[in-house]
């Protein structure tokens, strides 16, 4: 039996080593995952199954039934991969136990794995999620798992029916995590977890979802904000959007630390409003908090609505700009003041646009080209991706209805509608081409 030692603050038994002598890893709770199916491989979208790329040891327990969540989480993986991330409305809701609350980068880590685990229908098994995913707001390992442990160490409340009448469950997140002994600041150590079987029921069996964008979600700064955020995402598209809460709950849902801010002028000010301000200036949708919605009683406010409302066409452009641009001076650009930034001399090219994107963009070149190109033959024009071409070079693919107008469109206006392009995304769009939508058979 080996002796015990100590990592960091962590008593664990020694971490066996590989045959090159390197360390592997350790499993730091519960002592023995023995049975458990661990995945070793994570499936790249467009692979085809979202099974097919799995390495995986012992028996897994993969549940029979499934609810709409879990079904709607593995085709978006399969098809999006991160750029989209599916979280059932349950835990959207909940909030974490006893006053606690979870940081802003454990928020978003959490997102991304709860994503990763509908990809398997939320299966009872030790996930590896690349750290690649989540590196954009993690710059050292020593971050990325402090943020797991945060989470490890965290309860969810979460408020719904069981077994026939309303009730409050406390339940933990992560029944086991692992991490390296000795840790680097390269991609190669991976983030590999497990979720309580509590956690991975009420994912499994939800029948309503929310759909984060991963690109609008990393750029979220507060957490006060990302909860507004996901919330919205449930609610704006829904027939009813607006949402009614007691002040107690929405101080909850916002993670607001207990004892702060009780005064609710001072709440108001200092989360809900700039929540609001946030979220307005990087979601599909808007929020509002009308004071005739407003419940008093005396002095005392008991309750509020949210109501949330999609973006018009135009909104939806300058969201889909503005996520695009720097980070910095984006606060000046919210309040309304403008800061002159210069304009560095090399563009480092970002994430290829998501569907939601490439549609945006279309958008916002539309409103660009109005009175340079033919009416009609914009109107023939249907963006389908983005891709990368030589030299670093990317370019919107459009589709026509029939060669000729593909032909057309390619000889008479490439110049003006790659200028466009070019100029909406700084560059990091500089090429355009018309493909001719395939003819169906008789």
């Amino acid at each position: 039996m080996p002796k015990a030692r100590r990592t960091k603050d962590l008593h664990t038994p020694e971490a066996p080593r590989t045959e090159s002598g390197g360390p592997s890893m350790l499993i730091v709770e519960p002592g023995s995952l023995d049975g458990k199916t661990i995945i070793d491989a994570i499936p790249e979208p467009g692979s085809g199954s979202a099974h097919s790329a799995l390495a995986v040891s012992g028996e897994a327990s993969v549940p029979t039934e499934v609810g709409l969540t879990a079904r709607v989480a593995s085709a978006t993986f399969e098809r999006d991969g991160y750029k989209h991330l599916i979280k059932a409305a349950e835990a959207v809701y909940s909030y974490p136990a006893n006053g606690a609350r979870l940081s802003l980068p454990a928020q978003k880590m959490l997102n991304f794995m709860i994503h990763l685990a509908g990809s398997q229908n939320f299966a009872n098994r030790l996930y590896r999620l690349p750290k690649r995913v989540v590196r954009g707001n993690h710059k050292g390992n020593e971050r990325i798992f402090d943020a797991l442990k945060e989470i490890f160490d965290s309860s969810l409340v979460v408020i719904g029916p069981f077994r026939g009448r309303r009730s409050r469950a406390e339940l933990r997140i992560l029944s086991s995590y692992v991490r390296p002994e000795e840790e680097d600041d390269t991609d190669a150590a991976d983030i590999h977890f497990q979720f309580t079987d509590a956690f991975l029921e009420i994912q499994r069996t939800s029948q309503l979802w929310a759909k984060l964008s991963g690109p609008a979600m990393v750029k979220v700064t507060s957490t006060y904000a990302l909860k507004l955020y996901e919330i919205g995402m449930q609610r704006y598209q829904m027939d009813y959007p607006s949402l009614e809460l007691d002040i107690d709950t929405l101080r909850k849902l916002l993670n607001v630390p207990d004892g702060a801010y009780k005064d609710f002028g001072i709440l108001r000010t200092r989360t809900i409003d700039r929540a609001i301000a946030e979220v307005d200036h990087l979601a599909p949708f808007r929020v509002s908090m009308p004071e005739d919605k407003i419940k008093r009683r005396g002095r005392k406010i008991e309750a509020v609505t949210l109501d949330f409302a999609a973006k018009d066409e135009e909104e939806v452009v300058e969201t889909f700009l503005e996520r695009e641009r720097h980070s910095a001076g984006r606060r000046a650009r919210r309040s309304g003041t403008v800061e002159r930034l210069a304009i560095p001399a090399t563009i480092e090219p970002g994430p290829l646009p998501d569907a939601d994107d490439v549609n945006a963009l279309w958008a916002a070149a539309l409103h660009a080209l109005k009175g340079k190109v033919p009416a009609p033959l914009l109107n023939e024009l249907t963006p389908l991706r983005v891709e990368d071409v030589a030299h670093g070079v990317r370019r919107l693919v459009l589709q026509t209805r029939t060669a000729a107008t593909a032909d057309a469109a390619g000889m008479n206006h490439w110049p003006t509608i790659k200028s466009a392009l070019s100029s909406l995304t700084m560059g990091l769009i500089a090429d355009v081409a018309f493909e001719a939508a395939a003819r169906r058979g008789k």
